[in-house]
């Protein structure tokens, strides 16, 4: 997965990740731990109840079959004859164990191997109870020189086969019995291991998980908080550039998005107020767009200015246009009465002038009479 891919994963998607890592973590640690301890525990109850068993039962044989052959020696020896059935009593008793022995070692038998070593045991153990039936029937008929031949002869190699196979079932349950111990040993080893190793390798990639979050949150949240702080104080020249499609990427795209409306209305607003000033009323919005919101009343609020103003404006000329009707209205009705005053004058001087021909013309007809 690539690391943008990584970043345009949801803050809450990463927390998931983060927890599922190291419930999976655990999970993995104690599952394997369950299984190895499980072997451990297998191999322990293989030592406690199958090899161990076994051991002891073969121990037992070599010493049941000793006690055997002891009495058998005992019978040879001795010429009473209540001893000789004595001890053939005892003798019986001693097999009748080994065959429930037998018996018994049947429930622990591990593998083919252990079977036939035993198998074998069995067979020369057969062997010298026949030679050990003819031996006694030599024994009680007091024929010692020939019944301690036997004993000394063919029966004590057969005792001795027999013995070495008891032995060997004993030396092979033994090694086995220590090899389970050192596969357990070797599995509490691995177990211990591959804890470490678990343990290592989740605790490293929550660690790096926990240090990505850390910085994947923490720098662009420095950057948001920077940004507004400049943004507050008035500079609209701020750009945050974080990228992603995550909750912060959101937050900085729409912090970004606000910044630039702020600019655009601004900018706008700079341009009605310049066409105000000039008395332009009739100028629109370059972004009516951006006004969304508790934004719309600002434009509102200076439309509705430019409307009142244009209609001062529209007031204004119309009061102006009246005074200068008015004035053209006064300046005729002046010129007239000028032209009235001038013609009355014309009228008067025409009139003084006409009296002053008349005194004239008086004053000469006067003379003439005289």
């Amino acid at each position: 997965m690539k690391v943008t891919s990584i970043r345009n994963i949801k803050i809450k998607t990463k927390l998931i990740l983060l927890g599922a890592i190291s419930i999976l973590g655990l999970i993995f640690i104690g599952t394997e731990s369950v299984i190895t301890a499980s072997k451990i525990n297998e191999a322990s109850t293989v030592i406690s109840q199958s090899w161990v068993p076994a051991i002891i039962i073969a121990e037992e044989l070599n010493t049941k079959t000793s006690d055997y052959r002891i009495k058998e020696y005992n019978h040879v020896v001795t010429s009473n004859g209540v001893d000789k059935s004595q001890l053939e009593r005892e003798m019986n008793g001693i097999k009748t164990e080994i065959d429930r022995s037998f018996a018994r070692y049947e429930l622990y038998i591990t593998d083919e191997s252990d079977r036939q070593l035993m198998n074998e045991a069995k067979d020369n153990w057969r062997k010298y109870l026949e030679c050990s039936y003819r031996l006694l029937s030599v024994s009680r008929e007091n024929k010692s020189s020939e019944a301690f031949n036997i004993i000394m002869g063919e029966s004590r190699v057969l005792f001795d086969e027999a013995s070495d196979g008891f032995l060997e079932v004993v030396n092979y349950n033994r090694k086995g019995s220590e090899a389970a111990s050192i596969e357990g040993d070797h599995l509490y080893m691995r177990l211990a291991r591959m804890k470490v190793i678990s343990v290592g390798v989740v605790g490293f990639l929550i660690s790096l998980l926990v240090i990505y979050i850390i910085i994947a949150i923490d720098k662009p949240v420095k950057d948001l908080v920077e940004g507004t702080r400049r943004v507050s104080d008035g500079d609209l020249g701020v750009y945050l550039t974080y990228q992603s499609r995550d909750e912060i990427g959101i937050l900085t795209n729409s912090v970004n998005e606000l910044i630039d409306r702020l600019k655009h209305i601004i900018d706008d607003e700079k341009y009605l107020f310049q066409e105000i000033g000039s008395e332009n009323f009739e100028v629109k919005s370059t972004c009516e767009k951006a006004y969304r919101g508790d934004f719309a009343p600002i434009l509102y609020s200076i439309t509705s200015l430019m409307n009142r103003l244009s209609a001062a404006k529209r007031r204004k000329e119309g009061l102006q246009e009246d005074q200068e009707t008015g004035n053209k209205r006064i300046r005729e009705i002046t010129k007239a009465r000028k032209l009235r005053e001038i013609k009355g004058t014309k009228e008067k001087t025409a009139q003084e002038r006409v009296i002053k021909e008349i005194k004239k013309d008086g004053s000469r007809a006067m003379d003439a009479s005289d």
